[in-house]
Order: C-alpha cells, then structure tokens, then sequence
C-alpha cells in the first residue's frame, strides 16, 4: 500500500524520504538547541569557571543567537531556491551545527570565543528550523512532471475526471495540515529526546571529571549532528524536479545538447531523437516549452526568491497570516519557557520562600521549590502541546476543505488569550492555592502548538495551491494556456524564500517579547510578558476572522 494512503505524504514521495524528513529534520531540528540551552550553564561553570553575571552572560548570548537568526533564516531560504536545494542546505547546516557544539567546549574565554561559537549554531541552526517549513510544501506537492500534461483531447464525457498525479482526489491543502500535525509532534519528541537523553550525558562520563564530562557529552551530540546530516544527505530528495532544480538527467541532456551543436556544429533545430529532452516523452521530441520551465527554475533563488515572499504576501492575505501566526507562535514557545520559571521565581523570593542567599535565578540546590515548580508548570504546557499536535494537524486538514480554514488557528488564539491572560493576574502560582493555574498552563501549551501547526499549515497551502491550481485549470483551459505555468510556479520554486521570510517574523516575534516583556516585568509586574503574549493572541484571533471573511477572493494570487 502506498505510503500516501497511511499518512498524508503525496504519493511520489518516497518512504526513505518521508522517513528522513520526520526522524532527521523535523525530530533533531530543534533538539540541539534544546541541548545547548540546557547547559550552558555547565559550560560557564565547569569549562570557563564562571561564577558571576551569569544572567547577564546567558541573556546576551541568547540575544546575539535570535539576532543572528533573523538574518540567517532568510538567508538560507533563498539559498534553498538555488543550485545547492533544500537537501543541501540541510547537510550544511547540520555539519555547522556540529562544528559549533566542538567550538563551544573549546574556547577558553567568554567574549568573544564563547559568542562566536553561539553565533555560529545559530547560523546553522537557523537554516536547519527554516529548512523544515520549506521542505514541507515539497512533501505533499503534487507531482509537476509533464507526463500527465501531454498532448491529448480530452472528450466532455471525461472532463470531470481526477487528475492521475494523486490518489483518491487529496489536494495539497487536504494534507498539509495533517503533515504540520506531525511535524510538531516529531519536534516536541525532538525536545524530549534533549531533555532525557542528550542532557543526561554529563553524568554518564562523570568518572572523567566536570571538564571532561562536559566536554564528552558536547563531541557525542556533535558527532550526532554530522551523523544525521550524513544521513539526510542520503535519505532527502536531491536536485530532482520536485525541488525545481536540474536532475542528473538534465545536466547529462545539456551535457550531450553542447557536444552537438559546439563540436559537431549542429543546429538546435535538427537535433536527433537520441537528444530528446528527459522531461518529454520517449515518443516526442523536444520543443522550447519542455525545456523553458526547468530552465527558468533555475533563475530562480537569491534576492528574487525573497522578493516573491514578500510580494506574495501583499497579496495572498492567507500567506500574510501565516507570517503572523508564525510570529505569534514562536513569541509564544520561547515566552512560556523563559517567563513562567521566571514568574514562579519572583513569586517564590517576593515571598521569602527561597534562601536568603539565592541569586536572582536559582539553581535546584538554592530553592528546589521554585525549581521544582517551575519545572512541572512548563512540562504542563509542553505536554499538552505534544499531544495536541497530530489534533490540531487533522482539525486544520478538515476545514481547509471548507470555508471555516482559519477556524483551528483562532480556537487556538483565543484559548492563548484566556491562559496568557489568566496566568498574568495570578497572586500565587502554587497549585494548592490556585488550582487553576494547571488549567491556564493547559491552555498556553494548546495556544502554542495550534499557532505552530495552523501556521505551518497556511504557509504549506499558500505555496501549493497556487501550483495545484493552475493544474486544475490545465484540465479546463485550452493548451495554449501552458504559457502561463511558470508565472503559476514561481511561488513554488521561491518556497525557500517564503520559508525564511516565515522564520524571520519568528524570530521578529522572540525580540518582541524578550525585550519588551523584560522590561514590562521590572517596570509594570511579573505578569506583563503574560498579558502581552494575550495581546498577540488576540491580534491573531481578529486577523483570522478578517482574513476568513475578506481574504478568500486573494488567496492563492501572487
């Protein structure tokens, strides 16, 4: 049985590249940052013998890593749209990765050793979390080969038949929800796998001393990253049409194209059968409209990529509300990791509750409370997150089929803005005084892997559809409409542009809240970065209804 009928893979996707997209990108993409985070400390402490400032070394090195992101991310989206491929930039990334996690145990000072080395992950990084956007419109695409576009006259009796290209009528947009469900669910066990394995490895060779166990543990998750970047260098689809680049058969026509009209002196005109084109038939010969789309694809890349990420999103208004809910959503997955220990904190020392001498924040030998607290609170929220995301992923494939497609994202908004909101005006986080806290936290973990999955979803659809719709029309057009395919296609092969462009107003969204939630939490009370999380909710509950009632006439237009 296809792999297609199990799960929502399009049906010339292979089983190897399914596999390897889920396990290697989707699943480690977000681990090693995980890792990284969860000890920096020991780094600090046991290699650098840091024992002051640590907040303020910990801030700044996550602030350069956000900032070099921003840039990063669309970088490596055009990039993708290249020569070099999604598959590429994936190889690449993981290799920097690893090369970075060697740096980082290796650096005998702070400033600038230690932040050079974060700058470098973030670099790869960056590109690994923004190549997992653009290589999911690739696996449910409809196969663009020009086999089902050849030259027939279709009777009126046969008019309403499927296209062969995919089984049982699914469109991309039927099943790219569905993927953006799994895709958060394979990167919350991604985390998991940091928390409970990769963290987990200082002790392991604890007989080897601090310094040495920390750095044993960084050399064995580095040589994870090369090892995974090995494996999708084989297991990801290369420069094949699917990606809109050459495949070794185009190179190989072009190769035996310039032997016979440079050393042979032929004409293009009078070129063999033996020549014929590898996008055309066996019985046909080529013609200028069978080579000219492979060609213009690869035109295509580099600044005009980004230029049709943002065009489109000026007009397309459901790609514009994929921005923002990406926007939303990563402000939202970093606010709930790094502002509720910090609420609990300051709770816990406005109260007496932890050691006089415990610093600004504590460790789990300084107030274990807070610690432990803390703790239970976020793996709240990342569980229901983990195990709402196949729900949101099936919910968000059912209404993009009706007219209600924005419908999972605002549920998911407006539950954001009763938990951020309830959350923020709680007195106490403590569970035997206010049960309902775990009832806010349920709430932030399902706000945030809907805003991830829906968004994920409506930027896979933006790129599809406008190629599936022009196949469509294909059905009903007159053949001389053809010429208007790679006009059609450039959302396509700019997928990597639009990619970045998404990850940008992620990263936009991080140093949103992290500079003003930070400042609101010393100025106005620890629970602004809260009410501000709300506020973004709520501007992404009233962008999907307005996008839902008055968008749909744009959508899918570049």
């Amino acid at each position: 049985m296809p792999l297609s009928r199990r799960l929502p893979f399009s049906p010339h996707i292979r089983p190897l590249h399914a596999a390897t997209y889920l396990f290697g990108v989707s699943l480690f993409s977000i681990s090693f940052l995980v890792f990284l985070n969860a000890t920096l400390s020991f780094v600090l402490t046991d290699l650098l013998h840091k024992r002051s400032q640590l907040g303020d070394i910990v801030g700044t090195l996550g602030f350069v890593d956000e900032l070099v992101a921003i840039f990063a991310a669309p970088f490596w989206g055009a990039v993708s749209d290249g020569r070099l491929g999604t598959r590429g930039v994936v190889v690449l990334c993981y290799w920097i990765v690893a090369g970075s996690l060697v740096l980082f145990v290796n650096v005998p000072t702070v400033y600038p050793g230690l932040l050079l080395a974060r700058m470098v992950f973030s670099v790869g990084a960056a590109g690994v979390a923004t190549m997992v956007s653009a290589i999911l419109p690739e696996m449910t695409a409809v196969d663009d080969t020009p086999a089902p576009r050849r030259i027939v006259i279709t009777p009126p009796s046969e008019s309403s038949r499927a296209p062969i290209v995919r089984e049982a009528g699914t469109s991309p947009a039927q099943s790219s929800g569905k993927l953006a469900g799994l895709v958060g669910l394979f990167t919350g066990c991604g985390a998991l796998l940091a928390l409970l394995v990769f963290l987990r490895l200082p002790t392991r060779f604890a007989q080897y001393g601090p310094e040495e166990a920390v750095r044993r543990a960084f050399y064995t998750v580095a040589a994870t990253a090369a090892g995974v970047g090995i494996w999708c260098f084989f297991g990801l689809p290369g420069h094949g049409k699917l990606a809109g680049h050459r495949s070794f058969r185009r190179y190989m026509y072009d190769a035996r194209v310039w032997i016979w009209t440079r050393i042979w002196g032929g004409s293009r005109e009078a070129l063999p059968s033996l020549l014929s084109s590898p996008s055309s038939s066996p019985s046909a010969s080529p013609t200028p409209d069978s080579t000219q789309a492979p060609r213009s694809a690869l035109c295509r890349g580099g600044l005009r990529s980004l230029k049709i990420a943002f065009k489109a999103s000026l007009t397309d208004s459901s790609l514009s509300l994929s921005y923002l809910a990406g926007f939303v959503a990563r402000a939202t997955s970093v606010g709930i990791s790094l502002f509720i220990p910090l609420f609990v904190n300051a709770y816990f020392i406005r109260h007496g509750l932890c050691p006089p001498s415990a610093p600004s924040s504590p460790t789990p030998e300084t107030c274990k409370q807070a610690y432990t607290l803390a703790a239970k609170l976020t793996g709240a929220t990342q569980l229901t997150a983990l195990l709402l995301a196949p729900v949101f992923g099936f919910w968000a494939d059912h209404a993009a089929a009706s007219n209600r497609r924005n419908t999972p994202l605002v549920v998911s908004a407006l539950l954001g803005v009763v938990g951020f909101t309830g959350f923020g005006m709680l007195m106490s986080p403590e569970p035997r005084e206010n049960p309902m806290v775990w009832v806010y936290a349920v709430l932030m973990g399902a706000a945030q892997i809907g805003g991830i999955v829906c968004s994920l979803g409506l930027l896979a659809c933006a790129v599809s559809s406008s190629h599936s719709g022009g196949e469509d029309e294909g059905e009903q057009q007159p053949l001389l409409s053809e010429t208007g395919t790679p006009k059609a296609r450039d959302r396509r092969y700019a997928k990597g542009g639009i990619a970045g462009v998404y990850s940008l107003a992620g990263g936009v969204g991080i140093l949103a809240l992290t500079k003003l939630g930070g400042w609101g939490f010393d100025s106005i009370g620890s629970g602004w970065p809260f009410w501000l999380l709300a506020g973004f909710e709520g501007v992404l509950v009233l962008a999907g209804v307005l996008e839902g009632i008055f968008g749909s006439g744009v959508s899918g237009q570049i």
